[in-house]
């Protein structure tokens, strides 16, 4: 038993609120899914383990001593996308289908359907080619 709140997709990761999970998606443990403030989670997707996905911030409360309230945004995530380990997507956030977010990333911004994104923040680096899987960086025309 691990004290965490059952849910049908990994004992050993956190879920908030009531995210939409596509059919076939994966969640891998310690990750944490918030869907407080509305989160969709495409089909055939794969969170690896201690991928984050936040829908709210308590930041602008808490700085302000609590006289502004807790900020929500809904986050999107496409279709067939790989999320890495550690990688934290953020409230207001749309990913797109067929992308690839490296592991430790922090998603801040939107991420166009077949993007490789990568670092602190996330910024778009390469493509995926959907009918393979395979990605390539900008810049690199090695085969």
């Amino acid at each position: 038993m691990t004290g965490l709140p059952s849910n049908p997709y990994n004992p050993l990761a956190w879920f908030v609120g009531d995210p939409v999970i596509g059919e076939g998606t994966w969640i891998g443990p310690f990750c944490l899914i918030d869907g407080s403030g509305g989160l969709v989670i495409g089909r055939g997707c794969d969170l690896a383990a201690g991928a984050q996905v936040y829908t709210h911030s308590s930041a602008r409360r808490c700085v302000s001593d609590r006289a502004v309230e807790v900020e929500y945004r809904p986050v999107r995530i496409g279709d067939c996308t790989f999320v890495g380990a550690g990688a934290v997507i953020l409230m207001g956030v749309t990913v797109g289908s067929h992308c690839v977010i490296g592991a430790g990333a922090v998603v801040t911004s939107d991420i166009p359907d077949r993007s490789l994104a990568v670092g602190v923040p996330a910024r778009v680096v390469g493509e995926v080619d959907p009918a393979t899987g395979e990605t390539r960086r900008y810049g690199d025309d090695s085969p």
